[in-house]
């Protein structure tokens, strides 16, 4: 059944499943999952049931719906997928068991517990003296550094845990057992691997959640025995894990025949402390590898903001371009986002892995760009104190970006050429040929075809650069993106200031859809970024915004006031002369300097009542 789980939030643990195919989301309580968050409009967005898929749809909200991280307002929703509505963050979830699956595990609360204890084990184990106890130590001593010597050999959690159960269970009489783990000492279990001495993994075990809890809150070994449905005694042995900071959770083992002892509790107390700081270290491996991988992600989500037609066809091209290895022209204006789109190729690509490098052609001195590009040997010249790789070696086999090549000086555009043409390249000061296995992608604001004609350019090496093409669409021709990208900028920088935005007002985001925006995407971040610094609202406010935005909005305004008052004053001088000529156009032309074919279109589209289409030309 599809619903949605919140993971972070006030909300955090609840779950609500989809109605008829659909759930509403929202402050309003006839919403199916109500959030009374202040950050939430009434109505934030809906889920609904398309074509066998689902879509996930913005509703106009004041502080917008992320999916994965990124503003959005109507997109496809997979198994898996991260939604951010105000101050929660909803998974939803298509597939089965996601949440709450236990294979081979019952916890109950049901079975009646009988002569339950309680033991610190804080005073060291009784020493051994019959030759049975030696044996008996040796054989514990051994079965501890069996375990040591496999927490350090096995990186799987999973695994890891099923193992030490196995090892476990070759000293201790136990039948079943399981290592939970658990996040808070109130919540659920966060996890549970169980094993059984006959069938492994796949036999069922049940567990107390009473005596989990006493083992957790008490930090004791609790033995207990338990009536269990047939009638047959059974003993049960609870530790704690105990590491360094936090107790992660119990080992829990049942016998239906030999009864427990101290030995035992003291074996266990012994292996549940090496446990423990293992299970602790692989955890915390475990978040920084989903933490990483969760970034990875949003990166990779965050190339392009935007939903419309534009952006659409620059994401197909980059999906298509990704799978091979030509050389990627990549044109449009200063601050459209050129190096985005070729970060986002390289990372669709075979090549994610391997480097990107990029290096600006406009930003370093030609006199220091060579070295930079090519590297150099020791004393090739002045200063050149040891060997230096260069971008075109330290690119390896990844991909390198020539960002504002139509800035590239003639002396290097030859060289360039060569090194695209032969795949090798000589350091400064060299002999030896180095090869070249680099993916090339280039971009320029310049119109290449220009700069050809006027020399500035090489034929050929734009002709090697220019095997695929792609022109990324100034601000102004997607519009429709700008609430989307603001969105984004707004949540990116008020996280980065450590203050909190509840969105953009409704003045502010009509000033930001007026605007001209000449430097594009890269002038609405910043003016974003400007908004969130400065402001003193919870809210972007119209006046928190650039000056340049707020002026070319006052002149607008006065344009038009200009227009309206130079209309008028137009109106009133044609219809006193027509007055004056008795309704007759030609002397009413005559009259005013005018030819009266002119004052007809004028008459017309000033909307002087008496004119028609047919009095062009002639009296009245």
């Amino acid at each position: 059944m599809p619903r949605l789980v919140a993971v972070s939030g006030p909300w955090r643990g609840t779950a609500r499943q989809l109605v008829d195919g659909q759930m509403s989301i929202g402050r309003d309580e006839a919403n199916v999952f109500c959030l009374a968050d202040p950050k939430v409009s009434r109505r934030h967005c809906t889920i609904r049931e398309v074509n066998q898929g689902h879509e996930l749809t913005d509703l106009d909200s004041r502080n917008g719906t992320f999916l994965n991280e990124i503003p959005i307002k109507h997109q496809a929703l997979n198994h898996g997928d991260t939604i951010r509505v105000g101050s929660s963050e909803l998974v939803f979830l298509v597939q089965e068991g996601e949440e709450e699956e236990r294979h081979g595990v019952d916890l109950s609360d049901e079975t009646t517990l009988l002569d339950v204890g309680a033991t610190r084990l804080e005073e060291p184990a009784p020493a051994w003296r019959s030759g049975d106890e030696a044996g008996r130590m040796a054989r514990d001593l051994e079965a501890l550094l069996r375990i040591s010597n496999v927490t350090h050999s096995i990186r799987d959690l999973a695994q890891l845990q099923r193992e030490l159960l196995r090892l476990i269970f070759e000293v201790i009489p136990a039948d079943r057992g399981a290592i939970v783990l658990v996040t808070d000492l109130d919540e659920q279990p966060q996890s549970i691997c169980s094993w059984s001495r006959k069938g492994g993994d796949e036999e069922p075990i049940r567990i107390q959640r009473d005596l989990v809890h006493r083992a957790l809150w008490e930090r004791s070994v609790i033995h207990a025995n338990a009536a269990p449905p047939p009638g047959e005694a059974q003993n049960i042995v609870c530790v704690p894990l105990e590491s360094a900071e936090k107790t992660l959770g119990v080992l829990y083992l049942t016998s239906s025949g030999t009864a427990f002892g101290d030995d035992h509790f003291h074996f266990l107390n012994s292996v549940s402390r090496i446990a423990a700081i293992t299970l602790e270290n692989r955890l915390m491996l475990d978040a920084l590898s989903s933490e990483n991988q969760s970034l990875k992600e949003q990166i990779h989500t965050s190339e392009l903001v935007g939903e419309t037609r534009q952006i659409g066809l620059v994401k197909e091209f980059i999906a298509r371009v990704a799978r091979g290895d030509s050389t990627v022209l990549i044109r449009g204006e200063s601050g459209t986002g050129k190096e985005l789109v070729a970060r986002a190729i390289h990372r669709q690509s075979a090549r994610a892995e391997r480097p990107f490098v990029a290096i600006n052609c406009a930003a370093i001195p030609e006199s220091l760009l060579e070295s930079e590009l090519f590297g150099h040997e020791k004393g090739a010249f002045t200063g050149a104190a040891g060997t230096k790789k260069g971008k075109l070696e330290v690119a390896e086999d990844g991909t390198l970006f020539f960002d504002e090549i139509g800035e590239l000086a003639p002396s290097l555009q030859a060289k360039l050429l060569r090194v695209l043409q032969q795949r090798e390249f000589e350091r400064v000061g060299g002999t030896r040929c180095l090869s070249f296995a680099a993916r090339v992608l280039a971009a320029t604001n310049r119109n290449l075809e220009t700069a050809i004609k006027s020399g500035e350019f090489r034929q050929d090496l734009y002709y090697r650069l220019n095997v695929v093409s792609v022109t990324v669409p100034p601000l102004r021709e997607h519009r429709d993106d700008i609430p989307l990208l603001a969105l984004y900028f707004a949540a990116k920088y008020a996280a980065r200031s450590k203050r909190p935005c509840k969105g953009i007002s409704r003045d502010a985001r009509k000033l930001l859809m007026s605007y001209s925006w000449p430097g594009n995407v890269r002038e609405l971040e910043n003016a974003i970024e400007h908004a969130i610094v400065l402001g003193l609202s919870e809210e972007i406010l119209r006046e928190d915004l650039p000056t340049a935005i707020l002026e070319e909005q006052s002149t607008a305004v006065a344009d038009a006031r200009y227009h309206v008052v130079l209309n008028q004053t137009k109106k009133e001088l044609i219809a006193s002369a027509l007055r004056e000529a008795g309704g007759n156009y030609p002397q009413a032309a005559r009259a005013l300097g005018i030819h009266q074919k002119y004052l007809h279109r004028l008459a017309r589209s000033l909307k002087i009542k008496g004119v028609s289409a047919d009095d062009e030309g002639g009296s009245a």
